[in-house]
């Protein structure tokens, strides 16, 4: 089990509360006004909703905006579900501790975001979702 702060614990009742989906883990990035709820496998759709109903009312509710990740054990899947507009081209697993991801040039930038923020946040949700130490982008 997780620590979790004040604040997050509150973010995973009200998701919960409005999805009945239960959160595998969460990750809020303050600097961005963003929050990441991972959800069992097969349960990302009923979660967001229809048109993406349920996330919005979620976005209006906490004033923040969401992002819904369905889990896999699968750690090829789950980066693909991690960062699905990205297409990414590959996952090489080097080891047990650091992942490659390979993805279009013209793609990178989005990848990284400003200050390696978007980087920064996959790798925390990649170490406590498959114990991943390292992303690496080429």
């Amino acid at each position: 089990m997780r620590n979790y702060d004040t604040e997050v614990i509150q973010l995973i009742l009200l998701f919960e509360s409005l999805t009945n989906v239960p959160v595998k883990d969460c990750v809020v990035d303050k600097t961005r006004n963003l929050t990441y709820f991972v959800v069992e496998e097969g349960k990302a759709s009923l979660a967001v909703g229809k048109n993406g109903s349920r996330v919005k009312k979620l976005e209006k509710l906490t004033g923040k905006t969401i992002q819904v990740v369905e889990f896999s054990e699968d750690l090829e899947q789950f980066v693909a579900n991690l960062m699905p507009v990205l297409h990414v081209k590959q996952v090489l697993n080097k080891g047990e501790k650091v992942v490659e991801v390979r993805v279009p040039l013209a793609k990178k930038g989005h990848v990284l975001g400003r200050d390696r923020r978007n980087l920064k946040i996959y790798e925390e949700i990649l170490r406590r979702t498959h114990h991943v130490n390292r992303l690496i982008v080429k």
